[in-house]
């Protein structure tokens, strides 16, 4: 039995593809929880009524995100983050199975996933974690790759030391070099260490997981999860692999906050927009699967709001500059 945790906020007609992705093509024994930190009660409610066997965590500060969300959307209060919920994804992973795969709400399945399979390669070869997905970007799972079975085949890292110096700031390599006109971009220093690490969408041991979250606050800071998965890499001597075919997918539309102030793009709106027009039945949660969502087909539910243009042309313009991000280090976003 291994856990499939889905970490969740505000995009239940993501979280409805991402569980009909896992029913369709994950085989295995398996238990899901939904780990969630403010999607509004009704949505929830017909999640759980089309998915009863589906396990329903709520964050301890679930009540007060629901509340400010509703002031905002229906009184127009100003919206106050609250950050993520780290210690609560912390203790409950802690209390889950030994090995999980963790997605979150805006990530699917796209090719048979066999859990039980995976579980006992991991246990067998002791690996730290097993990536399903890579947004077809070579870079996050370069190195020497060797066939562990039919489906895994590990990573044996190559990461130039000289590279890490400068991203770990030992000996203050970047922070002298910073002052001398080199390392502004720290990405290409960044990127190999990927190799360790991923966010979601990835096969956890979970001790491993449990080290890189350590401590962490309640902001998602990658490079200080990146410094943790490259010191245990070098005191555990751990192994990491990939499934053979890239397996899932995120969505590059939305995001569960508003993000990139410049664009003035209304996320929140506009996941409250697709939100209804899910739980109404006008949206096809499965729409273009695989693939994601077409604009076009998203664009009506915008477009027939008060000042639908100017929120669509807004959306656009998030979404392009949200694409571009990922694709300057390589990703396909397409």
């Amino acid at each position: 039995m291994i856990d499939i945790f889905i970490k969740s906020c505000n995009r239940a007609y993501y979280l409805d593809r991402c569980l009909q992705s896992i029913y369709k093509l994950v085989t295995g024994e398996f238990t899901i929880k939904i780990l969630d930190d403010g999607t509004p009660p009704q949505y929830l409610a017909r999640i759980a009524q089309q998915y009863p066997d589906v396990q329903m965590l709520r964050s301890p500060l679930y009540g007060a995100k629901v509340a400010i969300l509703a002031g905002y959307l229906q009184q127009g209060q100003a919206y106050q983050s609250l950050g993520i919920p780290t210690q609560f994804w912390i203790e409950s992973i802690a209390a889950g199975t030994d090995y999980f795969l963790l997605l979150e709400d805006d990530i699917w399945l796209t090719q048979p996933v066999d859990v039980s399979a995976i579980e006992a390669t991991i246990r067998r070869e002791r690996l730290a974690m097993v990536r399903l997905s890579w947004q077809g970007n070579p870079q996050l799972v370069a190195g020497q790759l060797h066939k562990l079975d039919a489906s895994i085949e590990e990573i044996k890292p190559t990461i130039p030391q000289w590279r890490s110096l400068v991203f770990t700031n030992r000996f203050k390599v970047r922070s002298v070099g910073y002052k001398l006109g080199f390392f502004r971009d720290i990405m290409p220093y960044q990127l190999p260490l990927y190799v360790l690490y991923a966010v979601a969408a990835a096969f956890f041991e979970k001790h491993y997981w449990l080290f890189l979250w350590q401590g962490a606050g309640t902001r998602v800071l990658e490079e200080a999860q990146l410094k943790k998965a490259l010191y245990w890499y070098q005191q555990q001597q751990s192994r990491y692999a990939k499934v053979l075919v890239e397996s899932a997918q995120t969505s590059y539309l939305t995001s569960t906050t508003n993000g990139y102030q410049e664009t003035r793009c209304d996320m929140l709106l506009i996941n409250h927009l697709l939100n209804e027009a899910w739980l109404g039945g006008e949206l096809d949660s499965m729409q273009q699967y695989p693939k994601d969502f077409a604009v076009a087909y998203l664009a009506p539910f915008l477009l027939a709001t008060p000042n639908g243009q100017e929120l669509y042309h807004d959306w656009l313009t998030w979404t392009a500059r949200f694409k571009n991000d990922y694709e300057r280090v390589g990703c396909v976003v397409e």
